[in-house]
């Protein structure tokens, strides 16, 4: 407002008891003051105001001048509790002024950290309070606010949550939106899964505001979930150049560390990671750490690496620590949930899950943590199809002509955290020489998971003319992050050779195996497999495989693939494929290429080349072939189709054939 109406108001009779007719000094000291709002000197005419109305406590003229100049220097909640004690004193423009101005400054009390983090959203919800009051007694009970209490309120809504809300007012106002309120537009797109509406609206704000480094940094989200990684890294990257790690004032001997720069590298490393280079990321917050290790953000960002390297001990770890040194540090503690959900500590989650939700579920992260637990402890679904055609065979190789199978298993959510009930039906079938075998079996189990241990016993009956009961028991230890092992017994085993079933044979089997899992660029695995069949025959069987990363790129992954196996029987002339000895040697290659993504929804297609040397005893060697390409569709978390085609060259008994197979599978659930 300024000084805008003043001469009129000093002009005017004071018009209370305590006003002499003329008092030539009064007039002079209010001319004075008005004299200095005109030039914008707020506290010296502030002075004279108040000491005049000292002087004369009743007079609503010099009220109304203190009022509008304590409004002028910033002090919006006095200059507001005056107006309301006094509404009548001040035109329609005045008002709306000191509720503007108080509103705002109740958002921005809104935007500070709490003493209290419990309290996080107490200011807020006394701002929306104060704006819901003032919409109640406007004059015309107008719904519609004024422009900048509406821009204002943008900031509010942001912070509460609401992020529906700002983003429909903020597609009402259009482009009128001032620059600071477009940060909170962004945040509440972002929030809403809408990057790339949120990117320029992120760039306008960064524009008009350059020193920025949180919208700069939010901006690189943008870019990066809108499947834009290395426009994300760039921009990032080019803005380092120009913040030097310490920032030294004219004159002064030691520097002081510029939190810019900080952000800005911590940024970088989470980009890295999310676009695929996980080693980068890890060695950047490594090294960053070593300088400063109480850095409860840093700690937690490489926490969140260790995740996707698949190491959740490591991860704990570090998330603990970030917990430590900053307890207001939400995700640190959503990676604590997620870290002991994957370590099958779900007792120790659940508090904290809890909390977590009650007090910050209105954060996505925390939604997102959320919906994560509810997929690992509800149902769990596994529905699967496959069929083959073998050809230039004799027709009595291990599968037949013709082969396929169809099943649907299915797991009860989490039983005192530990227990499932699993339940399970399957069908197998394979043309041998125009005969054909074909088993049903439907099983149920007990699953127990808890910390290192994961156990499953299964008992199965078979409806084929073989007909029996099976028993299976699965032991698996987690050993450490990378290393993990196995036991599987099996009384009835389903996957012994469908061949020997058809000749009325059946098997017992035992296995036991270990993967290490170095990172999420390196596999090992071996595993040694004995079979007990009916007819006295026994047969073992060792097979080793490894995985390396050749090439990464955010979109597409290369990785080599090598396989070495070997087995011997104790029979011959069995009614089934039983080589005395045989063994493979295959090398290959696997391309995997992310076609589309939108946050947890995905397409991603694979192809799979392999070739190797197969020797069989009493037939030689021979080179085998095989190519496998598929599709992988994600349609939410936990909800995954995959289907696929392949073809290889299998040689039998010295026979070669040609085998033509697709498959299909459907999970649903963790």
């Amino acid at each position: 407002m300024g000084a805008t109406g003043l001469p009129a108001l000093a002009a005017a009779p004071a018009g209370t008891p305590d006003s002499p007719t003329t008092d030539p000094g009064h007039d002079a000291s209010l001319e004075q003051a008005s004299r200095l709002r005109d030039e914008s000197r707020w506290l010296d005419a502030l002075a004279i105001f108040e000491r005049l109305q000292a002087q004369r406590p009743y007079d609503a003229n010099l009220y109304r001048l203190r009022t509008l100049t304590l409004g002028d220097i910033g002090n919006s909640y006095q200059a507001w509790s005056m107006y309301r004690a006094r509404p009548d004193l001040f035109d329609a423009a005045q008002r709306e002024r000191f509720e503007a101005n108080y509103l705002a400054r109740l958002i921005l009390w809104s935007q500070a950290y709490p003493e209290n983090e419990r309290n996080r959203l107490a200011e807020a919800r006394v701002a929306d309070t104060a704006i819901d009051e003032y919409l109640r007694l406007s004059p015309a009970n107008d719904p519609a606010l004024p422009t900048r209490i509406r821009y204002d309120r943008l900031l509010l809504l942001s912070k509460m949550g609401h992020h529906q809300q700002v983003v429909d007012e903020y597609r009402a106002l259009g482009d009128t939106v001032p620059a600071y309120a477009l940060p909170a537009v962004g945040d509440s797109l972002m929030a809403l899964k809408h990057p790339v509406e949120a990117a320029p609206v992120l760039e306008a704000a960064l524009q008009a505001d350059p020193d920025n480094s949180d919208v700069r940094m939010q901006l690189a989200y943008a870019y990066l979930e809108s499947e834009q990684p290395t426009t994300a890294i760039r921009q990032l990257e080019t803005y380092r150049e120009t913040q030097p790690a310490w920032l030294y004032a004219p004159g002064a001997r030691q520097g002081s560390q510029n939190w810019r720069r900080a952000d800005t590298d911590s940024t970088l490393a989470m980009l890295r990671a999310f676009s695929e280079d996980l080693p980068t990321a890890e060695r950047e917050l490594t090294d960053m750490l070593g300088i400063a290790p109480n850095n409860a953000g840093m700690q937690t960002s490489l926490g969140q690496v260790y995740m996707m390297r698949g190491w959740p001990e490591r991860a704990l770890e570090r998330f603990r620590m970030a917990s430590t040194l900053d307890e207001r540090d939400v995700n640190a503690r959503v990676g604590q949930v997620e870290a002991l959900v994957t370590l099958r500590r779900d007792d120790e989650a659940r508090d904290l899950h809890g909390l977590l939700v009650k007090e910050y579920g209105d954060q996505p992260n925390v939604q997102r943590m959320d919906e994560l637990w509810r997929q690992h402890r509800g149902w769990q679904w596994r529905a699967y199809v496959a069929g083959a055609r073998s050809r230039g065979g004799t027709g009595n190789t291990p599968f037949g002509n013709r082969d396929g199978e169809y099943g649907v298993e299915v797991q009860s959510p989490l039983i005192d955290d530990r227990w499932r009930l699993t339940a399970a039906i399957d069908d197998r079938w394979a043309d041998f020489d125009r005969d054909r075998i074909h088993q049903r079996r439907q099983g149920v189990g007990v699953r127990y998971a808890y910390d290192r241990l994961d156990t499953h016993l299964g008992v199965y009956h078979s409806s084929d003319r073989v007909g029996g009961t099976g028993i299976g028991l699965d032991v698996g230890w987690r050993f450490s992050d990378t290393l993990d092992g196995r036991l599987s017994l099996r009384r009835k085993d389903a996957d012994a050779s469908l061949q020997a079933r058809d000749a009325g044979i059946t098997a017992d089997s035992a296995t036991v195996g270990l993967a290490y899992e170095r990172n999420e660029r390196t596999r090992f695995g071996g595993g040694l497999t004995h079979w007990r069949y009916e007819d006295g025959n026994r047969r073992t069987a060792l097979n080793l495989d490894a995985q390396q990363r050749l090439f990464t790129r955010p979109h597409f992954l290369l990785d080599g693939l090598a396989g070495v196996s070997a087995s011997r029987a104790s029979r011959q002339g069995t009614p089934y494929f039983n080589p005395s000895r045989d063994g493979t040697l295959e090398l290959g290659l696997r391309a995997d290429h992310l076609a589309w993504r939108e946050y947890e929804r995905h397409f991603r297609h694979r192809f799979t080349a392999t070739a190797g040397r197969y020797w069989q005893e009493g037939f030689g060697t021979a080179w085998v072939p095989s190519l496998r390409y598929e599709h992988e569709w994600q349609f939410g978390l936990g909800r995954v189709l995959t289907y696929g085609i392949n073809w290889s060259r299998p040689v039998y008994d010295g026979v070669r054939e040609e085998r033509f197979g697709f498959d299909a599978e459907l999970r649903w659930g963790e």
